[in-house]
C-alpha cells in the first residue's frame, strides 16, 4: 500500500507552484515577513578573529589589571546594576515578544495556506490568543526538559560522587560529561519531534476543530497511534527533505551575498577612496557604517525571501499528509482538489481552484474563531475569502 508521505511530496510542489505563482510582489513579501518569525534568515554569525598575531619584539606595554599597567577595574555602583539589570531586562522581553509573535504566526502561516491569501493584521488580531497558549506550551516544554536532563545529570553525579557538585572527584566529573552527550541528544531528538509535530500537525488540528493545545494532542495522538507508519515516514523524508533545503537555502544564499556585494563594492569603493583622498576620514568611517547597514538589510530581507518557497513547501507538504491520514483535520481542501484535479495549472488568476468550491467535498468546515470562553471571540473564520482585489485591501495587513 502507497504511503501519502511519499505521494505527498509531489502534491506539496504543485501547490506551492500554485500558491506562489505568479510572482506577487505583496503576498512575497508578507509572507518575507512570516518567515522572519516562522523561518528565519537562514544566518548565523560568525565567530570573532582573534589578535595577537605579530612579529613585534618590543616589551608590551603592562596588561590592563597587571602590576605597573591602569587599573580599570568598574566600580560596581547601584546605578551600574540597574544599568544591566534593565538591559537584561530589555533583551528578555523582546525575546518573549518574538516568540509569542512567532507562534502567532504559526497560525497565520497554516491559515495563509488555507485561505490562499496572506493577511498578516487581521491573522496576528485573531490569533494572538492562540499564539500565547502555543508559546506557553513550547515554554513548558523546554523547562521540563531542561529539569529531566539537569534531574538526570546531577542525580548520576550525586550517587557516583556524593552532594554537592563541588566534591565531586575528576572521575565523578569526567562520567557525568561524558553522559551528558547522549542524554542531550536524546533530549534534543525527543523535543525537536514533539514540538516539530505540534507546528505542523496540531497546529492545524488547533484551527480545524477550534481546540487548545493539549486538547488537540489528544485529538491528534489517535490518529498518530492509528497510523504510526505514515508518521514515521514523514518524520524520516522530512528530515531528508530539510537537509536538502538547507543546502539550496545555503547556495542561493551565497549567490545573493555575491550578487549584493558587488554593486556595494562598485559604488562605494570609488566614494571612499575619494573622500580618503580629501581626508576626510570621519566620512569615510561613517560611509562604510551606512553601506555594511545596508547590505546587511538586503541581505536579511534576501535570505526571507528565499525562504518563502521551501518553507511553503514542507509546510503543504505536512498539511497534505495530514489531510490524507485524516480528512477531518484537511485544512486545504482547495489546493489539495486543485493539484489534484488539473495538477494545479488550473487556477483562476488569484490562485483559486478551478471550478472548485469550497463545499463540494461534502464536508463541513469548521470556523476556527475562538469562543467566548477562549477570549469572547465568536463567529467563524471564513474558509474561502473573496481573494478579489487583494492588493489593494490594505485590511489584509
Amino acid at each position: 500500500m502507497s504511503l501519502a508521505a511519499l505521494d505527498d511530496i509531489t502534491d506539496a510542489i504543485e501547490a506551492t507552484k500554485r500558491f506562489l505563482t505568479p510572482v506577487d510582489r505583496v503576498r512575497w513579501f508578507r509572507l518575507a515577513v512570516v518567515m522572519f518569525f516562522v523561518g528565519g534568515a537562514g544566518l548565523s554569525a560568525p565567530g570573532a578573529p582573534t589578535a595577537g598575531f605579530g612579529g613585534d619584539t618590543d616589551p608590551a606595554d603592562p596588561a590592563p589589571g597587571a602590576p605597573g599597567g591602569p587599573d580599570i577595574t568598574p566600580e560596581i555602583t547601584p546605578e551600574l546594576v540597574v544599568l544591566i539589570l534593565g538591559i537584561a531586562a530589555l533583551g528578555l522581553a523582546a525575546f518573549l515578544l518574538y516568540s509569542v509573535v512567532g507562534a502567532t504566526m504559526e497560525f497565520a502561516f497554516v491559515a495563509a495556506l488555507r485561505d490562499e491569501e496572506v493577511r498578516l493584521r487581521r491573522s496576528v488580531a485573531r490569533y494572538w490568543r492562540r499564539g500565547l497558549r502555543l508559546f506557553g506550551f513550547r515554554l513548558a516544554v523546554w523547562v521540563i526538559g531542561i529539569a529531566a536532563a539537569a534531574a538526570i545529570l546531577l542525580g548520576t553525579g550525586a550517587v557516583l560522587g556524593g552532594w554537592p557538585p563541588t566534591v565531586w572527584s575528576d572521575g565523578t566529573i569526567l562520567t557525568v560529561v561524558v553522559l551528558a552527550i547522549p542524554v542531550l541528544g536524546l533530549g534534543v531528538l525527543i523535543l525537536g519531534t514533539l514540538l516539530g509535530f505540534t507546528t505542523v500537525f496540531v497546529v492545524p488540528v488547533m484551527l480545524a476543530e477550534d481546540r487548545g493545545v493539549l486538547s488537540a494532542w489528544r485529538r491528534f495522538w489517535g490518529t498518530l497511534t492509528a497510523e504510526p507508519l505514515e508518521f514515521l515516514a514523514y518524520l524520516v523524508l522530512s528530515f531528508l527533505l530539510g537537509i536538502g533545503v538547507s543546502i539550496a537555502v545555503g547556495f542561493l544564499l551565497v549567490l545573493l551575498l555575491i550578487a549584493l556585494a558587488v554593486p556595494f563594492l562598485i559604488v562605494g569603493a570609488p566614494i571612499g577612496v575619494a573622500l580618503v583622498a580629501a581626508g576626510s576620514g570621519t566620512a569615510v568611517g561613517g560611509l562604510i557604517l551606512v553601506l555594511v547597514l545596508l547590505y546587511g538589510l538586503l541581505v536579511l530581507v534576501g535570505a526571507l525571501l528565499i525562504q518563502v518557497p521551501f518553507q511553503t513547501f514542507l509546510r503543504y507538504y505536512a498539511l497534505f499528509v495530514l489531510g490524507d491520514v485524516e480528512p477531518d483535520f484537511d485544512v486545504i481542501p482547495d489546493a489539495r482538489a486543485a493539484v489534484r484535479t488539473d495538477g494545479g495549472d488550473g487556477g483562476d488568476d488569484h490562485g483559486g481552484p478551478a471550478g472548485v468550491a469550497a463545499g463540494d467535498d461534502g464536508r463541513d468546515r469548521p470556523g476556527d474563531g475562538d469562543a467566548d470562553s477562549n477570549g469572547g471571540e465568536t463567529g467563524a473564520d471564513d474558509w474561502n475569502v473573496d481573494r478579489e482585489g487583494r492588493d489593494g485591501d490594505d485590511d489584509q495587513w
